[in-house]
């Protein structure tokens, strides 16, 4: 190791000195804050992150801090540092476009806005790329342009992630249309590194708008962004014309962006070392579950009970939900958000795991703790989706929307794009309806992800864990193993709605569900399912702990006979199993037979009852 590590600062400036100047007039260290007026001076946090400990608000800071701030000490070693810009078409406003580089230059001490390198961050070897909105506003010219692609190649030749901080007020005027060029050259850069496998992780700081932002930072596999940071396309002059300065201000923010699903986590400065890092783990693992020897499927003996009464437990408000099971099953859990489109549907819950060591995508449906209440009136959800309050009311009730649905299929494209398993968690009534639905392309995301989890080349496991609500349940059930819970159900159509369309009466809803054929037992001997998983006595919402211990089992012995499997070995297998249902196949005849056997006995019978009745009726009338 005789390479020589990068100063974190450059020659002839200090810590202290790019504290005090010459650096941003915001890092400068003040008495009182900006914002809420406390004071600041004996706050070490405020010293240290340049963060209000009162009120939060995350002043800006120089790249430089930024990569001490994430980089483990002593391992930051910078590239391509000593590329310049230049003036490509001799731009001369006011004031020459060299003077104002070489002014930034003395005053922040760096030569271009972005700063690359390669460090450890939480032990974790990566490539940092950090644009400085105090130079330039950020701006992305030339040599950012060129100095973000060559660390991007840089990751992609090493095999190891990325990770990309960004602040930026706009585009690079002084360099015109060659600027604008430099949107297209990182996005290619950035295919070469998804094309290793390798992720990008992107950190957007205040204010993060223009190029920058509608090319890598954007297509970044998970996006943080700090508290209160301003986040948009738009540069704040351009949107302060077209909108009124009080809601400009209040929607033109990092949570604004998350809540309309564009960004996964918005985190406090302090967090943001422990995210990055925790994130890094997991799409990168190298740990594997593995197991001493081969082992037997388990073969529990299940209670029978009456297909009407597991409709009732399957649909109880204090049955275990997908997130009471991913706190005790999985560890590590670092939940995702949006849909990258627009929205955040609560009912869809993301997020990268670990189950017993091994990385893992979760991709979960979350109904509200009280369900029952929309029973009465199934089709209520339906009347009154168009509006965007009762939109909000039938997720929070677990019926599934456009959004989910994406959300959903972003995950799985994730976990292919960094080989990880992928482990689904079922419980929901079905899909979201309404004219509003219709406006957003609900069939279409159904279908994108049920192709999505049809085609992945990972493992893939589903759990049903209580309600399996038509298309919604089955969008995440293309699996290569599907798993039940004894207590669950697994159904086309809620059993009142369907006795109020075949039988023209709600009330033999009890009627239906037995020839639904909706529970687990049923699906087993279906081939809708591969294993039913047992619940305590009395059913999981007794123990719930003692639930997720016997699901943890039984997802660790499948994932350890799945993950060994070549990957189009994984999706040609699964494809033909639901190729294979219903086919008019070996299946299908032997379950004509046994039908035709029930048939023959019962036709046995009536002839022999008949003959006897005639034998007795003609001796009755021999005898008289």
């Amino acid at each position: 190791m005789s390479e020589k590590v990068t100063p974190l600062f450059p020659e002839g400036h200090s810590g202290q000195e790019l504290r005090k100047g010459p650096d941003l007039d915001l890092e400068r260290p003040r008495p009182n804050c900006l914002a809420c007026g406390s004071n600041l001076t004996r706050s070490r946090l405020y010293r240290r992150l340049r963060v209000c400990p009162n009120c939060e608000f995350h002043y800006s800071i120089s790249a430089r801090r930024r990569i001490a701030m994430l980089a483990d000490e002593g391992t930051f070693k910078e590239t391509s540092r000593w590329i310049q810009s230049l003036d490509p078409l001799e731009f001369s406003p006011r004031i020459s476009y060299r003077v104002r580089l070489l002014q930034d230059q003395t005053r922040t001490g760096l030569t271009e806005a972005a700063v690359t390198g390669v460090c450890l961050i939480g032990g974790t070897q990566s490539v940092i790329i950090v644009l400085d909105f105090g130079f330039l506003g950020g701006s992305m010219g030339l040599v950012v342009g060129e100095k973000v692609a060559l660390a991007l190649e840089l990751a992609a030749r090493k095999k190891i992630p990325a990770v990309t901080v960004v602040t930026s007020g706009g585009a690079r005027i002084q360099e015109g249309v060659l600027s604008l060029m430099q949107m297209a050259k990182t996005v290619v850069a950035l295919n070469s590194l998804h094309g290793k496998g390798m992720p990008l992780i992107a950190v957007l700081g205040d204010p993060c708008t223009g190029q920058a932002l509608a090319s890598f930072a954007s297509l970044a596999d998970v996006i943080f962004a700090e508290k209160g940071s301003h986040v948009g396309f738009a540069p704040f002059r351009a949107m302060q014309g077209v909108q009124e300065r009080k809601r400009f201000q209040d929607q033109y923010t990092a949570e604004f962006f998350q809540a309309n699903g564009h960004l996964d986590r918005v985190v406090g400065r302090q967090q943001l070392k422990h995210e990055v890092a925790s994130v890094l783990d997991l799409i990168t693992p190298e740990f594997k579950l593995t197991a001493p020897r081969r082992m037997k499927p388990l073969e529990v003996p299940l209670t029978p009970r009456e297909p009407w009464e597991m409709v009732q437990i399957a649909r109880r408000p204090d049955r275990p939900k997908a997130r009471d099971y991913i706190e005790r099953v999985f560890a590590n859990f670092i939940e995702l958000h949006g849909d990258r489109l627009r929205g955040d549907d609560p009912t869809i819950i993301i997020g990268l795991a670990r189950l017993a060591g091994e990385s893992v995508m979760v991709i979960a449906q979350q109904k509200a703790s009280q369900t029952a209440a929309h029973r009465s009136e199934p089709d209520d959800h339906t009347a009154h989706a168009e509006d965007n309050g009762a939109r909000q009311q039938a997720t929070t009730h677990g019926y599934v929307s456009a959004e989910g649905f994406r959300k959903a299929t972003r995950a799985i494209k994730l976990a292919q794009r960094f080989t990880l398993p992928i482990i689904t968690i079922v419980d929901t009534p079905g899909p979201a309806l309404g004219l509003e639905e219709e406006r957003r392309g609900i069939a279409s995301a159904i279908a994108t992800t049920i192709d999505a989890m049809s085609s992945a080349e990972v493992p893939t496991l589903s759990v049903l864990i209580g309600e399996g609500g038509s298309e919604a349940a089955l969008a995440l059930g293309v699996a290569d193993v599907v798993m039940m819970q004894q207590n669950a159900i697994y159904t086309p159509i809620a059993p009142e709605q369907g006795a109020e369309t075949e039988l023209s009466d709600a009330e033999r809803a009890e009627e239906l569900a037995r020839a639904l054929k909706l529970t687990s037992t049923d699906c087993l001997k279906m081939g809708i399912v591969d294993v039913v998983i047992p619940e305590p006595a009395g059913g999981a919402r007794n123990s719930p702990d003692e639930a997720a211990r016997l699901l943890k089992r039984s997802l660790m012995r499948t994932l350890i006979d799945l993950r060994d499997m070549q990957r189009r070995t994984l999706v040609r297998r699964r494809q033909k199993k639901y190729r294979s249902i219903g086919e008019y196949g070996s299946r299908f005849r032997s379950a004509l037979r046994r039908e035709l056997r029930v048939w023959q006995a019962a036709l046995t019978a009536g002839v022999k009852a008949l003959r006897s009745e005639d034998e007795d009726t003609r001796d009755a009338a021999g005898g008289g």
